[in-house]
């Protein structure tokens, strides 16, 4: 049986509103397969950027390319690290000139000292979560090969090949959270960037994600699993879930696995009547601007199965 035969729904036509541009964009780039050049989709990024709730996080911008602080991560939630880590999730135009602004002060801050992350390159392993999130948004806006982000390339592959990820904030654990933002990052890295050691960390990283079951989340932890690992939630900033786990390893390449598919059908019993899912957005108030979770979180799934099965919905 197709695996559209078990939707409830047509998802489609609901995240292609025009009243939501950004959703939009991104429904025609990821789920319709439209290029660059299509006049649809660049009609659609053109009105994403001037509309929440891109507009909102751009229009707060410095003049240096900075957000609130001095220092990248802090204030946390509306420095520059999460402003930048916003605009990938909602699928900004990485060519921006604004865009590439932000991204190239990040790469100024990381090779500076004192640049406020200390406390976390300054120790030899650890919070891969950060490290996987900014290769990801520095690789898309086109800086995947800059020599600063090299290094954090090498030290993912260093958290991955000597310590397992473990992470002192998971008691030295293993930890699912950075597993999953070390593959979101590498997997965002041009080809050119692409070394044999980082193919060897995407495969270490997708290897732990599938070993301990996604949809049962049950990895190694000092706290016991989350309260969000069950739920769909966006967006995310550090933390995962079902659901992120699996765009991760959809970014990897490595979602047609078998054991991929326990939690494929997870998400596909988590439909409502009209073959959408509902979404909540646990950090809602740290947030530039409120989304349409459920739609974001539909475009999502529907983005995994196509290319779980290889279908498209068009």
């Amino acid at each position: 049986m197709a695996w559209r035969a078990l939707l409830r729904g047509d998802p489609l036509p609901w995240p292609l509103e025009r009243g939501d541009p950004a959703v939009r964009a991104n429904t025609l780039r990821s789920l319709l397969d439209r290029g660059p050049r299509d006049p649809e989709l660049r009609e659609a990024q053109s009105r994403a950027l001037g509309a929440p709730p891109n507009s909102t996080i751009l229009t707060r911008q410095g003049a240096d390319g900075r957000w609130a602080g001095s220092s990248m991560y802090s204030p946390k939630y509306l420095s520059s690290h999460w402003q930048n880590l916003l605009l990938v999730e909602y699928g900004v135009d990485p060519g921006d000139p604004r865009v590439r602004r932000a991204v190239r002060k990040i790469v100024e801050d990381l090779s500076t000292r004192p640049n406020g992350m200390g406390w976390v390159l300054d120790r030899d392993h650890g919070v891969s979560c950060f490290t996987g999130n900014v290769v990801r948004y520095v690789a898309l806006a086109g800086y995947g090969t800059d020599p600063q982000l090299e290094s954090l390339v090498e030290r993912l592959v260093r958290d991955s090949k000597k310590f397992d990820v473990a992470c002192y904030i998971n008691d030295e654990n293993p930890r699912a959270w950075g597993y999953a933002r070390l593959v979101w990052g590498l997997a965002a890295l041009p080809e050119s960037a692409r070394t044999r050691d980082v193919e060897r960390t995407l495969r270490r990283g997708v290897e732990f994600l599938f070993s301990y079951k996604v949809e049962r989340g049950a990895y190694p932890t000092a706290y016991g699993r989350s309260d969000l690992w069950r739920q769909l939630s966006f967006p995310l900033f550090y933390q995962a879930d079902v659901l992120f786990v699996l765009r991760a390893i959809d970014a990897a390449g490595e979602i047609d696995d078998p054991r991929a598919q326990p939690a494929l059908a997870w998400l596909l019993a988590r439909q409502d009547a009209r073959g959408r899912w509902g979404g909540r957005a646990p950090y809602a108030d740290r947030m530039p601007s409120r989304v349409d979770v459920s739609k974001w979180v539909t475009l999502q799934v529907a983005t995994i199965l196509t290319h779980a099965f290889g279908e498209a919905l068009n």
